[in-house]
């Protein structure tokens, strides 16, 4: 049964490594819409506009880049192709072995969180076994069976936004007091604030179409 699992990990040969370690304050994801290839060793990443010279200072120091080049931006937003080398330890390539492929990869703390669809929990064993050979610091946040997922998405959300409302109700956003911020869920998925904000308000905004709000208006009646 395919599976859906988020998972962090962290390793000094990892990607970016020295990048991660220098610049804390750096905002870092993979850029999926594009030809990211694991396979082929070549890596489009986003990063946050204000950290441009620091980075692109950084990672000339790199020990896991073999090469760096930045191309046209997306959604006005610094984007980098990177090849790494070949000691660099990819996660990524794993995932591919094994039939999976990445949703998304955004940087967080010390290391890295990665959303992976696999064809079975025996694909999640055997990444599991290959980091622990290479002394990863891995961890799993969660996980789903595909049939499961699927199961509750009649409600016309994107995935997008269904994970974005996941993060922020499991983490008290809707609570009060408010117990997570717009910017800390922003910061967990990786995005920008305001694309977090853009998601949140779509997402509320076709739930509340669908959940018949119509028949609790009385209508307007003229005399």
């Amino acid at each position: 049964m395919a599976i859906i699992t988020r998972v962090y990990f962290s390793h000094p040969r990892m990607a970016l490594a020295h990048v991660i370690e220098s610049i804390p304050h750096l905002e870092i994801r993979a850029l999926q819409e594009v030809s990211t290839d694991p396979t082929h060793n070549m890596h489009y990443f986003i990063i946050n506009q204000e950290s441009v010279q620091e980075f692109e200072e950084v990672i000339e120091s790199d020990h896991t880049v073999a090469t760096a080049q930045r191309v046209p931006s997306y959604e006005n937003q610094p984007v980098y192709r990177i090849e790494f080398t070949p000691e660099t330890l990819l996660l990524g390539s794993i995932v591919t072995q094994e039939n999976g492929f990445a949703l998304n990869a955004y940087r967080h703390s010390e290391g890295w969180i990665e959303r992976w669809q696999l064809p079975e929990h025996e694909s999640l064993q055997k990444i599991w076994n290959f980091a622990d050979e290479q002394s990863f610091t891995f961890e799993i946040c969660e996980i789903h069976q595909v049939s499961d997922y699927d199961r509750n998405r009649n409600h016309g959300l994107t995935e997008k936004q269904e994970e974005l409302l996941a993060v922020a109700y499991s983490n008290g956003y809707f609570d009060k007091p408010r117990e997570m911020t717009l910017e800390e869920i922003a910061e967990t998925l990786g995005i920008s604030t305001s694309a977090a904000s853009g998601r949140l308000r779509r997402g509320i905004k076709k739930l509340v179409e669908l959940s018949d709000i119509d028949s609790l208006i009385e209508p307007v009646i003229e005399e």
